[in-house]
């Protein structure tokens, strides 16, 4: 039997690393905080490799790995891969797209209740005796009866819009195709961006990251937004350009955000947002429960081993 040799970049949930070493897999796994330079340290006697995306695989890199069959990506999001260099090189690249779509959604949910009912700020403000705010500033506002505009209609966005539906909120959506059978399951009204971003009062930003979507949010787009609005971003950081949300969040066009991803990860602690009451930041953390760890390691690693075993992958992204 063959034995391959599999790196994974970034700790994952150990039941994908046993399911690779009871294959015969001889499984490398870099320690937290390694970067590039580690990683090209042991991928030319990679046969595959696991990434979460905080290291970049790239042209040259893969170009250097004449072993390297199959990248295998731990979530969605495939923007630090060279998708097209792979392609050429004939190197399979997948992920796993269904095993944090609820994960992620009920973070969004979340935050969304935890921004409009301004959850953190009180907590804070409990914690350093600041009671009689809640007379105050700390006052929020009902989710029931707002106007949410849904960036993106892929799976995540469509269970954001299943959840949401039940606080009887008027849902708005824009994406690339029109999904008319959702519309009349959910009760979704399909419109522009620009109509979007003019009738919500709560945005939540639900597409991937391609050179369309950079700063898909910046400062045109603020100002169409209604007085007050809010953003939730669980999706890429660079969606939103930083310097103009910073400029509309002092202003108070955008009454606040919940953001979980950001253009600069981590986020330095001396950024504008960081310093903001009316801001609540995450570490990318929106796919992180147990639960999605476990599902993503496993389907990541029974795709790996499909792709070394020249079997089908069942969530290619380059094929």
């Amino acid at each position: 039997m063959e034995r391959y040799t599999i790196v994974v970049t970034e700790p994952i949930h150990e039941a994908g690393i046993r399911l690779l070493e009871e294959s015969g897999a001889e499984v490398v796994q870099l320690p937290p905080g390694s970067d590039e330079e580690d990683l090209v340290e042991v991928v030319a006697g990679a046969d595959a490799l696991i990434t979460r995306g905080n290291i970049k695989v790239t042209r040259g890199m893969m170009e250097a790995s004449p072993r390297l069959r199959v990248v295998g990506v731990h979530g969605i999001g495939c923007d630090h891969i060279d998708l097209e260099a792979a392609g050429e090189m004939g190197k399979v690249v997948v992920n796993t797209p269904s095993a944090m779509t609820e994960t992620v959604a009920e973070m969004a949910v979340s935050l969304t209740l935890a921004l409009v009912k301004k959850i953190v700020s009180a907590d804070k403000a409990v914690r350093s005796g600041e009671w009689t705010r809640k007379y105050g500033d700390l006052m929020g506002s009902d989710l029931m009866g707002k106007t949410v505009g849904i960036v993106g209609l892929g799976r995540i966005g469509t269970e954001v819009a299943r959840r949401l539906k039940p606080f009887n909120v008027e849902l708005l959506y824009w994406s690339r195709t029109r999904k008319e059978d959702l519309e009349a399951e959910i009760g979704l009204d399909n419109v522009g961006l620009e109509e979007l971003l003019a009738r919500s009062d709560i945005i939540t930003l639900h597409v991937p990251s391609t050179p369309e979507t950079h700063g898909l949010l910046s400062e045109r787009e603020f100002g169409l937004m209604k007085e007050g609005a809010y953003i939730v971003n669980t999706a890429r950081g660079g969606i939103v350009d930083h310097d103009a949300l910073v400029e509309a969040l002092r202003s108070g066009k955008v009454a606040g955000a919940a953001l979980d991803v950001f253009d600069e990860e981590p986020l330095d602690p001396g950024d504008p947002l960081a310093s903001m009451d009316n801001v609540i930041l995450t570490p990318h953390i929106s796919a992180s429960s147990r639960e999605a760890m476990e599902r993503m390691a496993v389907q990541v690693a029974e795709d790996i081993l499909r792709g070394l075993k020249g079997a089908a992958p069942r969530s290619p992204v380059v094929a």
